[in-house]
């Protein structure tokens, strides 16, 4: 046998050994708001009931997938497995940060100044990995609708959210923390584009 002839042997055998490692596992990842304390909460903001999101994509069982280079894959998850859910929970928490007096509940079971619900209408993280990297894609579309108690009034709002990153190495926290992130981004838009004012003693929510 040729030195050529050994090489390509060897070769075919490293490939077939490969592809036979392919396998399909699941990670969880815990999505959350980041960290980022706002110096301007006041600890008599508004109240807000945030209820679950409703899960209109069109995947529902999982968050997204990572395609590994020889083949395997690991699909996302969340804790609970409801993305609505934890998206309300994450909405609720990053609120309180902004100084508002956030909390998730059932639908229509709450006395809070303002009431918000929603759609997904996209959540997802995404990665494909080649020699030496791995692409991360992470989407966000929510529909939020906030109802104001004191008058009946409708808030209503479309967030968007995307971010790419690229890593040599890649763990499920590099797919959480892009998520995580975009999200958080989106969650700045709703603050950002809403103003709370006073209406016959109670507080309301409206669009600047």
């Amino acid at each position: 046998m040729t030195a050529r002839n050994l090489f390509i042997v060897i070769m075919t055998a490293g490939t077939v050994g490969l592809a036979g490692c392919a396998t399909k596992e699941t990670a969880t990842l815990n999505v959350q708001t980041m960290s980022a304390s706002d110096a301007s909460a006041q600890r008599d903001g508004v109240s807000v009931a945030v209820a679950s999101f409703e899960d209109a994509r069109p995947e529902k069982s999982r968050l997204g997938v990572r395609h590994h280079l020889w083949g395997g894959e690991t699909t996302f998850t969340v804790p609970g497995g409801k993305p609505g859910d934890l998206v309300a929970r994450v909405m609720a928490d990053y609120l309180k940060q902004k100084g508002w007096r956030a909390q998730t509940v059932s639908v229509g079971s709450s006395d809070a100044d303002v009431l918000i619900s929603g759609k997904l209408l996209d959540f997802s993280v995404d990665a494909d990995s080649g020699v030496g990297r791995t692409e991360i894609t992470a989407k966000t579309k929510l529909v939020i609708e906030a109802t104001n108690k004191a008058d009946g009034s409708i808030v209503r709002m479309t967030l968007n959210g995307d971010g790419v990153e690229k890593v040599f190495w890649f763990e499920p926290e590099d797919a959480q923390q892009l998520v995580s992130e975009v999200l958080a981004e989106s969650l700045d838009k709703l603050v950002q584009n809403t103003k709370v004012e006073e209406k016959k003693g109670a507080k309301v929510v409206r669009l600047k």
